[in-house]
């Protein structure tokens, strides 16, 4: 199985690097600068031709490019956009800037999107395209808290994946917006319920489950649907 994994430097995207390589399969891994990600480092000397890294940021108008020129005629049976920051750290709404707001939500919510369907081409009949969403995002559940600001970012990514799934008379793949838990993590912090290794582990099966369903879900990482 070929899989791309965007934001893969850290974090959950580079749990998902770890896990998907130990079970076999070919993997691009895309970060903006992987020669200074140790982890990704370790895993390219241990698996060699199997790991692909792509030195890209996914904010700029010709990532796209970038990525393709990267990956060739590669055939995708997962790609998971994982990008993500929390910036600004004062999630106030009052106090945000122009920038900071700009930052937050193409890098959020737009990037990803634009990619993905930039990039849909390589995915097989089938496949499914991943994106790191949050609980947060979530209209219903309102569970954004002490980061509103964050918490809108990943709702506006909900629904420019849904406004996408709407503009497809049938889906060839499977569209899914992805909650990873609350993950030990730099932005999940160390009281989080939930290790990379157990969040990494989940999402990979919860992608799997949904290979040749061509649907569009909010879903956590055990698979379970989340409110819109």
């Amino acid at each position: 199985m070929n899989v791309l994994i965007a934001g893969a430097s850290r974090g959950i995207g580079l749990g998902l690097v770890t896990a998907l390589l130990a079970q076999g399969h070919r993997v691009v891994a895309v970060a903006r600068n992987p020669a200074a990600s140790d982890g990704l480092q370790a895993l390219a000397g241990k698996h060699g031709d199997a790991l692909t890294l792509i030195t890209c940021d996914l904010n700029e108008p010709d990532a796209a490019s970038v990525l393709r020129a990267g990956c060739g005629d590669l055939r995708f049976d997962r790609m998971v956009f994982n990008a993500g920051v929390k910036t600004p750290l004062h999630q106030s709404v009052a106090a945000a800037t122009m920038d900071e707001a700009g930052t937050l939500f193409m890098t959020n919510a737009i990037a990803p999107v634009r990619l993905a369907q930039q990039l849909c081409g390589s995915v097989v009949d089938g496949g499914v395209i991943g994106f790191m969403s949050s609980q947060m995002a979530s209209l219903t559940l309102n569970r954004a808290g002490g980061m509103p600001l964050y918490g809108a970012s990943k709702a506006a990514l909900n629904s420019l994946m849904l406004s996408w799934a709407s503009t497809l008379d049938l889906l060839p793949f499977s569209l899914l917006a992805l909650h990873p838990g609350w993950v030990k993590t730099d932005m999940g912090g160390p009281d989080a319920t939930e290790t990379v290794e157990q969040s990494a582990a989940g999402l990979i099966r919860t992608l799997d489950a949904h290979a040749g369903k061509k649907v569009c879900a909010f879903v956590d990482y055990q698979g379970e649907p989340m409110p819109w």
